[in-house]
Formats: structure tokens, sequence, C-alpha cells
């Protein structure tokens, strides 16, 4: 699994892990977001399937399956906490493997709102309103065995957070952007659920 060690594993409806660990990982390109645990202490004891996102723990509480399945049409029942200390992720996926998947990355950072505008969100970019201090939407081009990248990005006090949906192999760059609104709802949730943890 490329060095990432998850911190929790929740499968949705009874069905096996086992069919995910091979290929539960996101992209090279995000392979950053979960650091390696080599003392294996993030890991958790696998324990029966309880059907939310949440129940994997760490930044997965933000989550939930039903939202990301209306927001793109994919059955998620697949959820995955990874990371710890600066940078913390969860990956959640469907039964059919690796793609499509949602990767979802927060990270500490010292930023200001003129230096992430700056500097973090691609030339091809539209700006997100009313989320964060600042924030943006992209859709990137197909990756290797998946299709094109679902890319919102936003800055809030000390952190930098990235939702990144991954569509399924052959899925045509209009039907990717006809998800960013939708997914822009789901991230103002989880930007209002982290924002709630942040104040405990």
């Amino acid at each position: 699994m490329r060095g990432v060690s998850w911190a929790g594993l929740v499968v949705a409806g009874g069905t096996a892990a086992a069919m995910l660990l091979s290929g539960c990982t996101p992209p090279d390109d995000q392979a950053d977001a979960a650091p390696p645990d080599p003392d294996g202490s993030a890991v958790q004891e696998e324990s029966a399937p309880v059907g939310e996102a949440a129940d994997a723990g760490g930044i997965c509480a933000y989550l939930d399956f039903a939202s990301l399945s209306q927001a793109t049409g994919e059955t998620f029942s697949v959820a995955v906490a990874g990371g710890e200390g600066e940078v913390t992720s969860c990956v959640v996926q469907t039964t059919a493997g690796s793609f499509p998947d949602v990767t979802l990355t927060k990270a500490k950072t010292a930023t200001d709102a003129d230096t992430y505008r700056a500097e973090i969100p691609p030339e091809d970019s539209q700006d997100v309103d009313e989320l964060g201090k600042a924030a943006y939407s992209v859709v990137r081009e197909a990756v290797p065995g998946g299709g094109p990248v679902v890319e919102i990005g936003w800055l809030t006090d000390g952190h930098m957070y990235s939702l990144r949906y991954t569509t399924a192999l052959d899925t045509e760059a209009e039907a990717a952007e006809a998800t960013v609104a939708a997914l822009v709802e789901v991230v103002r949730q989880v930007d209002e659920l982290a924002a709630a943890a942040e104040e405990e």
C-alpha cells in the first residue's frame, strides 16, 4: 500500500474488508497525504462493519456515504482513515475497486489567504465563494486507471483542506464537471463539521 498506514477501516453493508486493500490508496500525487506509521500504532483491529464513514475515525468523521453518493451518483460504502499529526486523510470508495474514490486531506499550515490564492489553485480553477478564507474548484485530467478528478481546496484558520473525487475509468470530463456544484455543498458541510470540532 505504498507505505501508507490506515487509522481505521469501515465497510458498510457487511462487505468483506479484504476486497478494498488491493487498491485503496490515492493517486501518486496524493500519496504524501498519509504519512507512514512505522510502528503500526495507528492501525486498529478490524471490527464488524458499522455502515457510516465517520466510524472509520479521524477526519472521516466529516464525511458520510449518503451525501457523497447523492453528489456523485456512486454508491460509496468503504471508508479508510489515515495519517497522523500535521497531515491526515480519509479515503472513501465503492466496492468496485480503486476508482471511483473520494479523498479528503487536512494539513496544518501558516499560509495566509493572499498567499494561498497566489500559490495553491491551478490556473484553470474557479473561485468558490463563502468557503473558508479562500477556496477553489477545478476538474483535473484523468488519472491512470480512473477518470477526471474533481478537486475542491480551501483554507481555514491554520489548515488547508482538499477534497478530490476521482471518477471511474472512461468518465467524460463533462460528467465530472456536472458534480462540482453538489460536491461544493458536501465540502461546506465538511467545513462546518471541522470548525465545530476545532471549537471542542
